[in-house]
Protein backbone atom coordinates (compact mmCIF):
# COMPACT_ATOMS: atom_id res chain seq x y z
CA UNK A 1 0.00 0.00 0.00
CA UNK A 2 2.26 2.46 1.41
CA UNK A 3 5.83 3.66 0.08
CA UNK A 4 5.85 5.09 3.90
CA UNK A 5 6.85 3.00 6.95
CA UNK A 6 4.75 4.86 9.43
CA UNK A 7 1.57 5.27 10.30
CA UNK A 8 -0.93 7.60 8.09
CA UNK A 9 -1.91 10.54 9.98
CA UNK A 10 -4.58 11.82 7.38
CA UNK A 11 -6.66 10.65 4.48
CA UNK A 12 -8.06 12.83 2.06
CA UNK A 13 -10.87 11.69 -0.53
CA UNK A 14 -10.46 13.43 -3.74
CA UNK A 15 -13.48 13.98 -5.82
CA UNK A 16 -13.55 10.98 -7.79
CA UNK A 17 -13.42 8.81 -4.77
CA UNK A 18 -9.50 8.40 -4.70
CA UNK A 19 -7.38 8.66 -1.68
CA UNK A 20 -4.27 11.00 -0.77
CA UNK A 21 -2.50 9.04 2.46
CA UNK A 22 -0.93 11.75 4.63
CA UNK A 23 2.39 11.44 6.90
CA UNK A 24 3.89 13.71 9.40
CA UNK A 25 2.96 16.54 10.84
CA UNK A 26 2.17 20.01 8.95
CA UNK A 27 4.21 22.73 10.44
CA UNK A 28 5.42 26.50 9.66
CA UNK A 29 8.77 24.91 7.81
CA UNK A 30 7.47 21.61 5.65
CA UNK A 31 8.17 20.90 2.75
CA UNK A 32 6.59 17.56 1.45
CA UNK A 33 7.51 14.79 -0.75
CA UNK A 34 4.72 13.27 -2.50
CA UNK A 35 4.20 10.61 -4.51
CA UNK A 36 1.86 9.92 -7.73
CA UNK A 37 0.60 7.34 -9.94
CA UNK A 38 3.18 8.26 -12.45
CA UNK A 39 6.69 7.36 -10.51
CA UNK A 40 8.38 10.61 -12.76
CA UNK A 41 6.15 12.78 -11.21
CA UNK A 42 7.18 11.80 -7.50
CA UNK A 43 9.81 14.30 -5.47
CA UNK A 44 9.58 17.30 -3.12
CA UNK A 45 7.29 19.95 -3.46
CA UNK A 46 9.17 22.96 -1.65
CA UNK A 47 6.29 26.12 -2.98
CA UNK A 48 3.96 25.14 -0.23
CA UNK A 49 3.12 27.90 2.36
CA UNK A 50 2.84 25.42 5.45
CA UNK A 51 2.46 28.90 7.36
CA UNK A 52 -1.27 29.20 5.06
CA UNK A 53 -1.83 26.07 4.41
CA UNK A 54 -1.89 24.38 7.78
CA UNK A 55 -3.62 21.42 7.61
CA UNK A 56 -3.33 18.11 5.41
CA UNK A 57 -6.84 19.22 3.96
CA UNK A 58 -5.41 22.71 2.60
CA UNK A 59 -2.28 21.60 1.48
CA UNK A 60 -3.94 18.23 -0.36
CA UNK A 61 -6.41 20.63 -2.36
CA UNK A 62 -3.64 23.16 -3.09
CA UNK A 63 -1.14 20.68 -4.58
CA UNK A 64 -4.18 18.84 -6.51
CA UNK A 65 -5.08 22.30 -7.98
CA UNK A 66 -1.24 23.58 -8.31
CA UNK A 67 0.79 20.26 -9.17
CA UNK A 68 -0.54 17.13 -10.36
CA UNK A 69 -4.11 15.16 -9.82
CA UNK A 70 -2.72 11.67 -9.42
CA UNK A 71 -0.73 12.47 -6.15
CA UNK A 72 -1.74 9.07 -4.20
CA UNK A 73 0.70 9.86 -0.63
CA UNK A 74 2.28 12.74 0.68
CA UNK A 75 4.81 12.93 3.94
CA UNK A 76 6.30 16.28 5.74
CA UNK A 77 9.92 16.15 5.23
Amino acid sequence: MSKFKSKIDYVYTKKNGNTIYCFGDVEEDSNFYIVCDKEEYDGVACDVDATELNTWKKVCEYLIKNYRHDIEEIQTC
